[in-house]
C-alpha cells in the first residue's frame, strides 16, 4: 500500500482541477474504483452491493444555510432528485452533531466536513468519503499596514500566523513549509490557535498577529476595514480538498444506487451552478439569505476579488489521501493512526459521471469532468 507524504501530498494535489476545464466559466476539490482511463472503467469495477440499494430513503445533513453545497441546493430546486428517482431528505444539522449521527449510522450522509471525517476514520470509525465539495479555500489575511510579499517560503520567516484547527488550508499549508524545511513550532514561524476566524480577523487589525489563515471571502468582507488578501494558500501548496461529501458506513453498503442517483442529480445540479451563474445566484441567495453580490464574490470571484475555494464534486481521492498523511505531519492525528485508503473512495461518483457521459455522450462538460476525475483519482 502506497504511503502518501507530505511532498506527494503536493504533486497529486497540485494539478489544479480548474483548468481542465477549459473554457467553461468559473475561475476558480475492494471498495474503491481505481481507474486508469475513465469513469466508464473504474464502473466496471464491482462488488454485490454495489448492485444494489436503489430507492433508499436518504437523509442528508447539510450545516446551516451555507451555500457552499450549491449543487445540491440547485438540484432540488430544479427538481433533479426526484428526476434521478433519489428520496432524499435534507435536514440541518451542525458538524459534531451531524458526524456522531453518521458514525451511528443515524444519518446517511453529510456534506460538510473532512478533517472530522478522517479523525473518524483514524479511530476505527467506517466512515466513507465519496465525493468532494470543496476544493481549496483558505486565504491568507494582513493587515492595513502589510507592505510584504509572499513568494516562497523563506516569505514567512519570523511571522506570527493564526490558524482556525478546522480549516482545512491551515493544515495543507503548515505540512507545505515543514516540507520545504521550515520549523514551524516556533524556530522558523510561529502558528497561534484562535477559536473562530472572526476572531482571527480582530487580532490581525490589532497587531497581535501578521498574518491570518482563514475561509474564503473573510477578505472580501472586511476589506473595507483595511484587511488584504496577501495571498492563497493554493498558491504555495497546489490544491488541496476541503469539504468533503461523506457517507455512513449503513448507507455506503445498503444504499449504494441511491447514492449513485444522489451524486447524478447534485452532478447536474453543478452543471446548472458552472454554466449558469445568473440562474444558480438567486437560488443561493434565498436558500442561504445572504446577498447575491456577496455569493458571486465568495463563489465565482470578481474582477478584484479571487474565490479562494472552488466547488467540484470529484473525490479527489489522492489529495484526500494525502491530506490524510498531512494531517498527521501537523501532529492534529496520531502517527500510528490506520491508513484511510479503503474508506476514500470513487465509486460513487464514478458511476453517476458514468451514466450521465452515456446519457450525454456529446456533452463537453461531462468529457472535461472525466479528465479532472482521470488526474485526480489515478491512486
Amino acid at each position: 500500500m502506497k504511503n502518501l507524504s507530505r511532498r506527494s501530498f503536493v504533486k497529486a494535489a497540485g494539478i489544479t482541477a480548474v483548468a481542465a476545464f477549459g473554457g467553461v466559466a468559473l475561475a476558480g476539490c475492494s471498495g474503491n474504483a481505481n481507474p486508469t482511463s475513465s469513469a466508464s472503467s473504474a464502473a466496471a469495477v464491482d462488488e454485490a452491493f454495489m448492485s444494489e440499494g436503489k430507492g433508499q430513503h436518504l437523509v442528508v445533513g447539510r450545516r446551516g444555510k451555507l451555500f457552499k453545497i450549491a449543487p445540491t441546493v440547485i438540484a432540488e430546486n430544479m427538481g433533479f432528485f426526484e428526476e434521478e428517482g433519489c428520496d432524499v431528505e435534507f435536514q440541518q444539522v451542525e458538524l459534531a452533531e451531524g458526524f456522531a449521527s453518521l458514525a451511528a449510522d443515524n444519518l446517511d450522509m453529510m456534506l460538510m466536513g473532512t478533517v472530522q471525517t478522517l479523525e473518524y476514520i483514524s479511530k476505527g470509525t467506517p466512515l466513507y468519503i465519496i465525493g468532494g465539495t470543496v476544493l481549496n479555500g483558505t486565504e491568507i489575511l494582513a493587515g492595513p499596514d502589510w507592505t510584504g510579499k509572499l513568494e516562497g517560503p523563506d516569505s514567512f520567516k519570523g511571522l506570527n500566523i493564526s490558524f482556525f484547527r478546522a480549516e482545512t488550508g491551515q493544515v495543507a499549508f503548515r505540512s507545505w513549509l515543514k516540507d520545504q524545511g521550515l520549523d514551524i513550532d516556533g524556530g522558523d514561524v510561529t502558528f497561534t490557535p484562535i477559536d473562530s476566524e472572526q476572531a482571527q480577523v480582530e487580532a490581525l487589525l490589532k497587531g497581535e498577529n501578521d498574518l491570518a489563515l482563514v475561509n474564503n471571502a473573510f477578505g472580501y468582507i472586511n476589506r473595507d476595514r483595511g484587511v488584504q488578501v496577501a495571498g492563497l494558500v493554493k498558491d504555495f501548496t497546489g490544491d488541496y480538498p476541503c469539504c468533503r461529501q461523506n457517507a455512513s458506513n449503513a448507507a455506503y453498503h445498503d444504499k449504494f444506487l441511491s447514492l449513485v442517483d444522489f451524486e447524478t442529480a447534485l452532478l447536474r445540479g453543478y452543471q446548472v451552478f458552472r454554466e449558469q451563474p445568473d440562474v444558480a445566484i438567486p437560488m443561493l441567495a434565498e436558500y442561504s439569505e445572504q446577498d447575491p453580490e456577496y455569493i458571486k464574490a465568495a463563489l465565482y470571484g470578481t474582477d478584484d476579488y479571487e474565490a479562494a475555494m472552488q466547488l467540484l464534486p470529484d473525490p479527489c481521492r489522492d489529495a484526500t489521501l494525502a491530506f490524510y498523511e498531512s494531517l498527521k505531519d501537523v501532529d492534529q492525528l496520531d502517527a500510528s493512526a490506520p491508513s484511510a485508503d479503503d474508506y476514500v473512495v470513487d465509486s460513487v461518483y464514478s458511476r453517476a459521471l458514468n451514466a450521465l457521459m452515456e446519457r450525454e455522450p456529446d456533452s463537453q462538460f461531462w468529457k472535461d469532468l472525466d479528465a479532472v476525475y482521470q488526474k485526480q483519482n489515478v491512486h
